[in-house]
C-alpha cells in the first residue's frame, strides 16, 4: 500500500514559487509563493500565488505583499498554512482541499530545528492527517530518475529561489551534505546591483528576473568568425537563412526600462548577454567553489562513483544557459541536467507518494520524517 493510500498530495513550498501535485492526477498548479494583504489587518488576504505576484512593485500603502517563505525557511507558520490550503483550493475546486489528505512536502537540507518545526507546524495547520516532510536533494534526484535505491553514490546540486543545496546520496541516504542561502534570487539580486552599478539604471527584481530568463547566461557568447558569417549569408537559401536567425539571437541586445539612478527619471537602456554574464560572474563563482569544496571533502569510497556518475542539476535555477558547461569545466565530472529540473522535486515527492518501501527506507536513513 502507498503512502497515498487514500486522497494525497504533495506539495514543494520554495521561496519562489509553491507547486502542487495530485495523487492520479499529477502536477496540477505551479504558482508563486506570495501572499497579498491589507496592510490595516493582515490577517486579511486579498490575493495569493499569480493574483499577488502580479501587484510585486505595485502595491499601495493599503496593502502588503508577504513572503512566507524565504531562503528556504518558513518566516510566517500562519501565512505559510493559510497559502498552502488556498493553492489546493485553487487546485481541487474544493473548500479545505487537505483536511483529513495525507501530505507530502518537501524540506531544504539546511534548515535548522527551530526552522525545521515551524514547517512541520505549517504543514500541521492545514489539516493534513499523515504528513511526511522529506529533504529536497533526496526529492530532486527521484524526480530526475537516479536510482538513489541501490549502493551507488550520486552527487546532486539543487538551486532553488533561496538556496543552493549540494548532497552525496546513496542507498535513500544523505551521506554528505552543504546548504547555502544562496540560489536564483541571489542572481536576480546581482543583475539590479549591476544595473545600477555599471549602467546607472534602477531596475526591480521582477524585471530583473526577466533579462535573466531571457537573456541570461553563465559564459560569454561567443564571437563569431567573420569569415564563416560571409560563407554563410553567400549560400542564400532558406535554410541557411533560418540557421542564421537562430544564431544571430545569441548576441541580440534588449531594451530595458527603468529609472535612471542619477536623473531620477523613467530612462531605457541597452543590454546584450553578455552584460548579463558580468552581473552573475560573482554569486556563480561562489556556486562553483562550493562545488568544488564539497568534492574535495567526499570520502574517498564514493569519489570513484561520482567520477562515472558525475554531478546532476536540478532546480529552476540549473536552466540558466551555459550553467551545465561551466560547472565541467571547473570541475572536469560530466554534469548532467533533466528535462524538467525546475519539477524535480515535486516529481520526486510523487514517486516516494507510490512507494512505500522507497519512502520507509528514505525515514530510516534520516532523509525524510514524518
Amino acid at each position: 500500500m502507498s503512502f497515498f493510500s487514500g486522497e494525497g498530495v504533495g506539495i514543494d513550498l520554495g521561496s519562489g514559487n509553491t507547486t502542487v501535485y495530485l495523487e492520479n492526477e499529477g502536477i496540477v498548479l505551479r504558482e508563486p509563493t506570495g501572499v497579498l494583504v491589507d496592510a490595516r489587518d493582515p490577517s486579511a488576504v486579498l490575493a495569493v500565488g499569480n493574483d499577488a505576484y502580479a501587484a510585486l512593485g505595485r502595491t499601495g500603502a493599503d496593502t502588503q505583499l508577504l513572503f512566507p517563505v524565504m531562503d528556504g525557511a518558513v518566516t510566517d507558520i500562519d501565512m505559510a498554512a493559510l497559502l498552502m490550503v488556498a493553492l489546493c483550493e485553487k487546485a481541487t475546486g474544493r473548500r479545505k482541499p487537505l483536511d483529513k489528505t495525507q501530505l507530502l512536502i518537501s524540506m531544504s537540507q539546511g534548515l535548522t530545528k527551530v526552522e525545521q518545526a515551524a514547517l512541520l507546524q505549517a504543514v500541521r495547520l492545514t489539516g493534513a492527517k499523515k504528513i511526511a516532510a522529506v529533504k529536497t536533494p533526496l526529492a530532486a534526484a527521484l524526480g530526475a530518475g537516479l536510482r538513489i535505491n541501490q549502493p551507488r553514490a550520486y552527487m546532486v546540486v539543487v538551486i532553488g529561489s533561496g538556496t543552493c543545496e549540494i548532497a552525496v546520496l546513496s542507498q535513500c541516504g544523505i551521506v554528505a551534505a552543504r546548504s547555502m542561502r544562496t540560489g536564483s534570487f541571489s542572481l536576480d539580486e546581482a543583475i539590479v546591483r549591476y544595473m545600477r552599478r555599471e549602467k546607472d539604471l534602477i531596475i526591480g527584481l521582477r524585471t530583473a528576473e526577466d533579462l535573466k530568463c531571457d537573456i541570461g547566461r553563465a559564459q560569454p557568447v561567443p564571437e563569431k568568425d567573420p569569415a564563416n558569417a560571409e560563407e554563410e549569408t553567400s549560400e542564400g537559401n532558406e535554410t541557411n537563412a533560418a540557421e542564421a536567425s537562430d544564431g544571430a539571437a545569441d548576441d541580440e541586445t534588449v531594451l530595458i526600462k527603468g529609472r535612471g539612478a542619477t536623473s531620477g527619471k523613467p530612462e531605457m537602456v541597452e543590454i546584450s548577454p553578455n552584460d548579463i554574464v558580468k552581473a552573475l560572474q560573482e554569486p556563480l563563482s561562489v556556486l562553483v567553489d562550493a562545488i568544488a569544496d564539497a568534492l574535495s571533502r567526499m570520502p574517498e569510497e564514493m569519489a570513484s562513483d561520482v567520477l562515472e556518475t558525475g554531478i546532476h542539476l536540478s532546480g529552476g535555477g540549473a536552466l540558466l544557459e551555459g550553467l551545465k558547461p561551466l560547472i565541467a569545466g571547473k570541475t572536469g565530472l560530466p554534469v548532467t541536467l533533466s528535462e524538467h529540473p525546475h519539477e524535480d522535486v515535486i516529481l520526486g515527492l510523487g514517486v516516494l507518494a507510490g512507494d512505500e518501501r522507497l519512502l520507509s527506507a528514505a525515514l530510516e536513513t534520516g532523509a525524510a520524517q514524518d
